[in-house]
């Protein structure tokens, strides 16, 4: 592949990047009330009669990415960058017996490249990194 087609191609690749990376900014929220209710003469095992639950959930996400093209005087060089970032959370309360719980979740990815070529070759290189975790938990008592 001579130098020409390489910068082309290479800048191909930027203009791909940066339609990924026009992405706009996303958030994303929501809350849901539900009430339960137990009468008194239902057997509750002790936890209580009447049940109010909260749930609310919530969400973000953005992306970034980037590339660049340039030609010098060893030969053409380009790179391209991109970051995803996410995360989830929601909690429940309840009003009664006292019972909780909660939930979230997150996640974080980031890659890059780079490619360059001259009169003495081509070399090229990359990376990739990212995160996920979540966690849940609750609890519940006699009052």
């Amino acid at each position: 592949m001579n130098a020409t087609k390489f910068v082309v191609l290479m800048i191909f690749v930027g203009v791909v990047c940066a339609k990924v990376g026009a992405r706009q900014l996303e958030e994303v929220s929501k809350e849901n009330k539900i009430d339960i209710s137990d009468p008194k003469t239902a057997t509750t095992n002790g936890l209580g009669a009447e049940l109010a639950v909260t749930a609310s959930t919530s969400a973000y996400h953005s992306e970034y990415s980037g590339a660049n093209a340039a030609a010098g005087p060893k030969g053409p060089s380009a790179d391209g960058y991109g970051s995803t970032y996410g995360y989830t959370s929601g909690y429940v309360t309840a009003d009664g017996p006292n019972a909780n719980a909660y939930s979230s979740s997150g996640a974080y990815g980031q890659t890059g490249a780079y490619a360059a070529a001259g009169p003495g070759g081509a070399t090229g290189s990359g990376y990739s990194d990212g995160y996920a975790g979540s966690s849940a938990g609750g609890s519940i008592s006699d009052p």
